[in-house]
């Protein structure tokens, strides 16, 4: 009987967090939207979606909603799933659509030591040659797909 109940509960909790992981897929928030919601100085855990571009200076996301603006990207992976899919995708065009998992950060708070007209003038940023507001942390990568012409 403890087998079997032992068997069904493995079971059980396989399906349960197979569930989530699809559920939370489907969640994935476009990186336009999360570039409105994060504020100046905060973080937040976020499944994001968007057109991963990668380059000698550059390593990006953005989305065709909200092409002028782009998140800044940093790899800090917990899992090695879907990277090397990530890299030959890149390889090839380099850009490809995404799905990450991570921390996506606001824009960065201005330096305290600053004089205050310059915090005012001076707006700190991420990335190369700070190109970016807003800056993601990727954790995982998601889902990998081909990139539109």
């Amino acid at each position: 009987m403890r087998v079997v109940f032992r068997t069904t509960g493995m079971i059980l909790v396989c399906l349960l967090t197979a569930a989530s992981v699809a559920q939370s897929a489907h969640k994935a928030s476009s990186v336009c939207s999360l570039q409105g919601k994060v504020a100046e100085g905060t973080h937040r855990d976020v499944v994001v979606s968007g057109l991963y571009s990668q380059g000698l200076e550059n390593t990006t996301l953005t989305d065709s909603a909200c092409s002028a603006r782009s998140t800044w990207v940093e790899f800090d992976l917990k899992s090695e799933n879907n990277e090397a899919e990530l890299q030959n995708s890149v390889r090839s065009s380099g850009q490809t659509r995404v799905v990450f998992e991570g921390e996506f950060y606001g824009p960065p708070l201005p330096d305290l030591k600053l004089p205050e007209r310059l915090r005012k003038a001076f707006r700190p940023r991420w990335g190369h040659l700070g190109c970016c507001q807003t800056k993601l942390i990727v954790h995982a990568i998601r889902e990998v797909k081909a990139a539109p012409d």
